[in-house]
C-alpha cells in the first residue's frame, strides 16, 4: 500500500499556541543538569513547532551538554522525517525525533554522553528507546520526555541502571500532537507502524529453497557493491545501503538496515516488504551487533513482512525478530 506523504500543507497556530512555557523547577530531578534539561526541551519544542507549522509531524529530539558549571553546548537537534520537507522528496520514516537527532551527529564517540541531557517531545517508541538504550551504553544517564499522554511509548528506559527519566506534562507538546493527529491521523498511524499490510504476494512468494536461491541471485546482481541491506518489494529494490557506522564513531542510526528502511521512503509500507541483509564476508552467522540494535528496534516498530539473511542468524537475533512477529529466512546459492 502506498500513500504519498504530503509536503504542500500548512497548519495555522495562534500566537498563544506558539508560546513555550518552561520552569527550571520542573527539572530539579536532574540536579546540576536541570538547566541543560530545560534547554534541551526548549530546543526540541521549538523545532517541533516549526515542523507543525509546515504540516510535518511535530516530534523532535535534542541533546545538550553541560560542559562546565553554567556552560551549555548544543550537541544535536533532529525532527521527525516521515513527512518530506520539500516537494519531490519521499520522507525518511526511520527518522523519529530521537533517531533523527542522533543521526545528525558526525561522530558519536566524541561526545561526553555522561554530561548530556537528551530531550524528546514525546515518549520514545521501541525504535527510539533502543537508540537511547544504546546511548546509555555510551554513558547517557539523563532523558527528559516533554509529554507522554499522546503516546505511552516503551518502558525500556526505566529498566536501565542509573538512567534518570524525567516525564513532564508540557501543554505545548500535548497541543502540538493533538493538532497534528486530528488533522492527519493516517500519517500519525503510519509513523508508529499501525497501518496494516495490504498486498503480501511478493513476500509470500519467498518460501522454498529454490525461490530463495533465485531471490539471492537477483540481490547479488542488482545490489550496489558494498551495500549490505536492502528493502525489496514486488517492484524490485526500493533502497539499499552500506553500513556507515565505521565512519561515524559507531552511530547505530547509520547501520545498513536503518538507512535502507529510511531511504525506502514514507510512501512504502514496510509491512509489505522484505528486508534483505547480506552477512559480512566469510561470516558463518549474522548476530545482533552486525544487524544493529537500533535496526532491531525499527523492525519491531515497522515489522517488515520477512527478513532474509545470507547466513544463519544467532539465536539472539532470530528470537528477537520472531518475537516481533517477523519471519526470518536464510538464502543460499547451491554450488
Amino acid at each position: 500500500m502506498k500513500r504519498p506523504a504530503s509536503n504542500k500543507r500548512k497548519i495555522q497556530t495562534s500566537h498563544e499556541e506558539d508560546s513555550i512555557h518552561l520552569d527550571v523547577n520542573e527539572f530539579c530531578e536532574l540536579g546540576e543538569f536541570a538547566r541543560a534539561g530545560m534547554e534541551a526541551v526548549k530546543l526540541a519544542l521549538e523545532r517541533a513547532n516549526e515542523s507543525l507549522a509546515d504540516g510535518r509531524i511535530p516530534i523532535s529530539g535534542a541533546a545538550v551538554e553541560l560542559t562546565k558549571p553554567g556552560k551549555l553546548k548544543t550537541v544535536t537537534i533532529g525532527h521527525n522525517g516521515r513527512i518530506p520537507p520539500l516537494s519531490g522528496q519521499s520522507g525518511y520514516p526511520t527518522d523519529h525525533g530521537e533517531t533523527a537527532a542522533i543521526r545528525e551527529i558526525k561522530d558519536v564517540s566524541k561526545i561526553a554522553w555522561s554530561r548530556v541531557v537528551f530531550a524528546t517531545t514525546l515518549s520514545p517508541c521501541i525504535m527510539c528507546s533502543s537508540a537511547l538504550k544504546w546511548l546509555w551504553k555510551l554513558g547517557l544517564r539523563r532523558v527528559v520526555v516533554a509529554e507522554s499522554s499522546s503516546f505511552a511509548g516503551a518502558t525500556l528506559l526505566d529498566e536501565l541502571d542509573g538512567m534518570t527519566v524525567v516525564r513532564l506534562s508540557n501543554l505545548k507538546a500535548q497541543s502540538m500532537m493533538k493538532t497534528f493527529s486530528t488533522h492527519y491521523p493516517w500519517d500519525w498511524a503510519a509513523d508508529i507502524g499501525e497501518i496494516p499490510p495490504g498486498d503480501l504476494t511478493f513476500s509470500q512468494s519467498l518460501e522454498t529453497a529454490d525461490e530463495l536461491e533465485e531471490f539471492l541471485k537477483k540481490m547479488h546482481k542488482e545490489m550496489k557493491p558494498g551495500h549490505q541491506a536492502a528493502v525489496v518489494s514486488s517492484e524490485g529494490i526500493l533502497a539499499s545501503a552500506e553500513d556507515e557506522r565505521p565512519q561515524s564513531g559507531g552511530n547505530e542510526t547509520r547501520s545498513a538496515a536503518m538507512i535502507a528502511m529510511g531511504s525506502a521512503g514514507s510512501q512504502v509500507n514496510l509491512r509489505e516488504c522484505v528486508l534483505f541483509f547480506r552477512a559480512s564476508d566469510h561470516s558463518p552467522n549474522v548476530n545482533l551487533d552486525e544487524f544493529g540494535a537500533v535496526s532491531m528496534g525499527a523492525c519491531k516498530l515497522f515489522k517488515p513482512a520477512k527478513v532474509v539473511l545470507t547466513a544463519s542468524p544467532t539465536d539472539e537475533l532470530k528470537l528477537s525478530l520472531e518475537n516481533a512477529g517477523i519471519q526470518v529466512l536464510v538464502a543460499s546459492v547451491k554450488l
